[in-house]
């Protein structure tokens, strides 16, 4: 399996700055989903702050709520993304926030998130607004489970059914391909829980998820 399900690479390339602006709005995301970005970064902190090994964020985008916990981090950690230009962002947000140049122990792969690197194996997997991308939700979080070291947590993050405003926006998105499917609370739990890799705990801020798998 491979992360085609994605579509063109190229589409995220060309509104890379778009994305990043609108990820980061708290006008935007208290409108359509009810929530705030502080929560996403709430929940990121709570995933690099979990452990002390290895870290791999995939599907980072521009790193918009993570850069500067990225920073304060004392983690090995790999950030993962198949949009070279979002990834340049996310470097660049990085070092700024590192005070001009990236740590050396941060690394940038554009890559499919599902194809492991080696025999690499990370304590902590982290993927924010990555399940409602996915067509399959057990087979991508099995194949991520991969990389998981003995013992190690999947922090991942969904958009999902909650209010009639955000759901009709799930559904407009739907239709012009831009999320693969709009799930409630409880399918998203049953389909992690059926990739079989350790207790599933979910929360909810607003219409997105938050998966703690494993651990």
């Amino acid at each position: 399996m491979d992360e085609t399900f994605f579509g063109d690479p190229e589409y995220y390339a060309r509104w890379a700055k778009a994305y990043d602006a609108m990820v980061g709005s708290a006008l935007y995301n208290r409108i359509f989903w009810g929530t705030n970005p502080r929560h996403y970064a709430q929940f990121a902190a709570r995933a690099i702050g979990s452990r002390r090994g290895p870290l791999l964020e995939v599907a980072v985008g521009t790193a918009q709520a993570t850069a500067t916990l990225h920073v304060a981090s004392s983690r090995e950690t790999t950030l993962v993304d198949m949009s070279a230009p979002m990834l340049a962002l996310a470097g660049r947000s990085i070092a700024r926030a590192a005070g001009g140049t990236l740590p050396d122990r941060i690394s940038l792969e554009c890559r499919d998130m599902l194809a492991a690197t080696g025999n690499k194996r990370y304590d902590t997997i982290l993927g924010l607004g990555l399940l409602h991308l996915v067509p399959d939700v057990p087979a991508v979080v099995a194949a991520l489970g991969q990389q998981l070291a003995p013992n190690g947590t999947m922090y991942l993050g969904s958009l999902v059914e909650a209010s009639s405003w955000s759901n009709a926006y799930l559904g407009l998105l739907k239709n012009h391909g831009d999320i693969a499917a709009a799930r409630t609370g409880a399918e998203l739990f049953d389909q992690a829980r059926a990739a079989e890799l350790g207790p599933v705990r979910l929360t909810r801020r607003g219409a997105m998820a938050y998966l703690e798998i494993g651990g």
